[in-house]
């Protein structure tokens, strides 16, 4: 039954426009094409976020259409995968600068705050290769907000209450900046304290499970985020700045299974700094970006083997992780004439992972220091007006450069040296091409491909995940073909429309499998492999209708599907991958639009959590809706119910996900 009326919901949204004649006013235009090219994707912008609150990345994911969350798991971490490929394929982006974690390519999305942003890009399968190394499926953009007027100042406050009505959260932004002729400046804070989360009123505790009704246990968490942008334009298309980022989250233990077998890991710190300098000059044939930057990432992680060892204080292994990334990126564009445009891109990173025992073993666990060379190179002919041809090509190098570590059984089992690593340099192609064509005004189809590939990370080579994985330094690069026909389009000012239909295929893909332990036969470990291709394709389905200056709505779905191709666990799904996704909103705005009203709904189709097909999590709808009071143009109160059935649901087994909660917010802006 739900179905039906969310995909009805959907229908009308689309449909609704062709109902009758309604009032025309402009609306903005599908997408410009500025100097520097603009990759299909799906952009998200300031007011988009803003719209419903989102304080962090998982948050502004999440309805995009063909991202799954996936939120829960040892770690405690939130992450994503976009149209199958989850986040170790998908680089999060920072004007210019990857913030993934050196080690093992993946972030929390949910402890990435963007109060700072400007905007978010979402780009799918084919993505600029102008951005360095490791995109095979895509890539999320994220460009920094700076100062637009001589003074500006903007401040937040919202708090978060539970179904009881009790204080859970409580968010906070900050910002102040200054645009001068030749000088700006801006500096934003974050502060998000999370006291606890708290569960459907559903939810009942499984037998042997240490999670009770009520709060979810170590729900309680703190995350703080400053920006400082500094910059000068002393000419005419000239813009140089510095940024400076310091993140840090108290993360403490990370809430555990809710079933009958749980983890108690725990965060004892979590920091992350980065500073980077910046610079573009443009003119009419010229478009020149520099950049250079260095990063550091700081954690440390404890393991324990009961409550009472967290009571006493007692882990069984403490591991302090310390990292940085340093390089830079040189990108040219030139204008022959009107109709050839060259681009190129010359990227240089270094990343370097070190940790270090610090219970009985007292020791250095493992360094490892490798550099990545990338060139991209980009033409883009243009034989008329409306009708662009793009096509990329070009190289990225994994040059290894140290590798140590402690004595390790499994690796001498190998034939590897307990200390020394002596890997080959690896060099990677791929290219791209794509059509863009404007047919009709505001109406355009576009054809790509996208050939693209990506090297395993340092964890999927060398970790033995707690003593549980035999390490695997001769995993080969993994490669992946995507295929997408899309069209996008406005009829009459007041129907969007966003479609594609897509098709990608993975091969040589890294598969874990069984093999028994070399020094206990009786057990089993795990051993990364490539083995295995698996096929994605689906279709997605944007839509948003402006039925009048004060009404309108919209919706996406996506419809996905796959196929092991090949496969050394005889795998038969893609865990935790809905084939079904839908999203769908109604915003009225009241009292000349004053007061906003805003509806918003979201399904999930049933997902496999084993590879075999012998258990799924359910299906989940969710509703929220979103009030906001603008008082003035500069002060705006906003309140909010999310999860308003208080529906319970997972996004991985055994991590149920938070019930009804308020919001109630103020901001003010200058």
């Amino acid at each position: 039954m739900i179905k039906n009326i969310i995909t009805l919901f959907l229908l009308l949204s689309v449909c609704g426009a062709f109902a009758e004649e309604l009032e025309i006013f402009e609306m903005e235009p599908i997408e410009v094409v500025g100097e520097r090219q603009k990759y299909s994707g799906v952009e998200i912008t300031r007011e988009d976020m803003e719209k419903t609150g989102v304080q962090d990345l998982r948050q502004a994911l999440n309805r995009v259409p063909g991202i799954t969350i996936s939120e829960g798991n040892a770690r405690g971490e939130s992450s994503f995968n976009i149209r199958g490929f989850d986040s170790s394929y998908i680089p999060v982006i920072v004007d210019g600068i990857s913030i993934t974690s050196p080690f093992n390519g993946r972030g929390d999305s949910s402890g990435l705050l963007i109060g700072d942003m400007e905007s978010i890009t979402v780009q799918k399968g084919y993505s600029s290769m102008l951005m360095g190394a490791n995109g095979m499926g895509g890539a999320v953009l994220l460009t920094a907000s700076k100062p637009k007027k001589t003074f500006e100042f903007y401040l937040k406050d919202a708090v978060e209450l539970d179904d009881t009505f009790s204080l859970s959260v409580n968010n906070f932004t900050a910002s102040a900046g200054s645009k001068l002729d030749t000088f700006y400046f801006k500096t934003t804070f974050q502060h998000r304290d999370t006291g606890h989360t708290r569960l459907p009123d559903a939810y009942t505790p499984m037998q042997g499970s240490v999670q009770n009704k009520g709060e979810r246990l170590f729900s309680d968490r703190e995350d703080s985020k400053t920006t400082v942008i500094a910059g000068t334009t002393p000419a005419d298309g000239l813009d140089i700045w510095a940024a400076y980022i310091y993140e840090t989250s108290d993360r403490g233990m990370n809430p555990p299974e809710a079933g009958p077998l749980y983890s108690l890991w725990g965060w004892d710190n979590w920091e992350h700094q980065s500073i980077s300098l910046h610079s573009d000059y443009k003119n009419s044939k010229w478009d020149i970006a520099f950049l250079a930057f260095y990063d550091t990432y700081i954690n440390s992680l404890s393991t324990y083997s009961s409550f009472m060892h967290i009571r006493y204080g007692r882990p069984n292994k403490i591991t302090e992780y310390d990292e940085y990334a340093a390089g830079g990126r040189l990108n040219a564009g030139y204008n022959i004439n009107k109709q050839h445009i060259l681009r190129a891109a010359f990227s240089f990173r270094q990343d370097d992972h070190w940790s270090y025992r610090k219970d009985l073993i007292n020791q250095d666990d493992i360094h490892v220091r490798e550099n990545k060379i990338s060139l991209g190179l980009e033409y883009e002919y243009k034989p008329l007006e409306k009708l662009r041809f793009i096509a990329s090509g070009g190289f990225d190098s994994l040059l290894p450069d140290s590798y140590w570590s402690r004595p390790n059984a499994f690796a001498e089992y190998m034939g590897i040296s307990s200390y020394q690593v002596n890997e080959r340099d690896r060099w990677l192609l791929a290219a791209q091409a794509g059509v863009f064509y404007e047919f009709v005004k505001h109406h355009e189809l576009r054809l790509t491909y996208a050939r693209r590939n990506q090297f395993p990370t340092m964890n999927d080579r060398y970790s033995t995940r707690l003593s549980d994985s035999m390490p695997n330094p001769n995993l080969k690069p993994e490669v992946a073909d995507h295929i997408e026909f899309g069209y996008k389009g406005a009829f009459l000012y007041k129907l969007a429309l966003d479609a594609a239909v897509y098709y990608s295929r993975i091969d040589d893909k890294m598969a874990v499998i069984r093999v028994p332990d070399p020094f206990a036969t009786i057990h089993s470990v795990d051993f990364v492999t490539n083995m295995d291709a698996v096929s994605f394709y689906g279709l997605e389905l944007s839509s948003t209708l402006f039925l009048s200056k004060y009404l309108n709505m919209g919706g996406n779905l996506s419809l996905c599907d796959y196929s092991v191709d090949d496969s050394i666990a005889s795998a038969k799904t893609v865990t935790y991958y809905p084939k079904f996704t839908l999203n769908g909103y109604i915003e009225l705005l009241l009292w000349e639009e004053h007061i906003s009203v805003m509806s918003v709904a979201e399904y999930r189709s049933e997902r496999w959590i084993d590879i075999y097909e012998i258990t799924s999590l359910d299906s989940y709808f969710l509703l929220h809706l979103y009030l906001a009071f603008n008082i003035t143009d500069n002060f705006k109160i906003n309140m909010s119910v999310s999860n308003v059935l208080d529906e319970l649901y997972e996004l991985r087994q055994n991590y149920p996900m938070p019930g009804r909660t308020y919001t109630l917010g103020a901001s003010a802006k200058f």
